[in-house]
């Protein structure tokens, strides 16, 4: 699917208006910025702030959420005589690689959410719709739709392994942390 100049444009707003609030939750802490701060911040009105975001957890959450067409579509693009677990691996590599330019805003992003206990639900909610994000695109290939859940989990825990390391500080790049981690998985599990 191509994108449209109107969309490149609101991608990239979301992204300007997302990396502004991230910096005033860091800088006023979250609960004590409100969006019309952000929305002043961002020379947006509430409104359109409004229209961009669904709410102020959305403001933390919702560029990743922006990547949710990614993973079905780099799922679909794997070509079909690929294998379920060897098309998960480079559809993972594709999001990792988007994710990378991220770095600094979710490294500050995180900061916050640990802040804020009730953040911690919308992770774990985003972490479900990657799952189900996943497991859609392989159930599309024709997987089994519990195998693809199973797939689906375990490759979103390895990426969650690799990004928190990636994160933290660990050296080297998100993809290749994502390879070396699933890399590391058949020892792990025995075989």
């Amino acid at each position: 699917m191509t994108e449209t100049a109107a969309q490149r444009r609101r991608r990239r707003q979301r992204a300007e208006v997302t990396r502004r609030a991230v910096e005033l939750f860091a800088e006023r802490g979250y609960a004590g910025t409100s969006t019309e701060e952000v929305a002043a911040a961002a020379d947006l009105s509430r409104s359109t702030l409004f229209r961009l975001f669904a709410d102020k957890e959305d403001l933390l959450f919702g560029l990743e959420d922006d990547l949710l067409a990614t993973a079905s579509a780099a799922v679909a693009d794997v070509p079909p005589d690929v294998p379920p677990w060897p098309a998960l691996r480079t559809a993972v590599a594709v999001i990792a690689e988007r994710i990378a330019p991220l770095r600094d805003l979710l490294v500050t992003r995180e900061r916050v959410v640990a802040t804020v206990p009730a953040l911690g639900a919308r992770a774990a909610a985003k972490h479900r719709r990657w799952e189900a994000a996943l497991a859609e695109g392989l159930a599309a290939r024709g997987v089994p739709a519990s195998e693809a859940l199973l797939l689906a989990k375990l490759v979103l825990a390895a990426f969650e392994v690799a990004q928190a390391d990636w994160l933290a500080g660990d050296v080297g790049d998100l993809p290749a942390l994502l390879t070396a981690a699933l890399d590391r998985l058949p020892g792990l599990l025995g075989r």
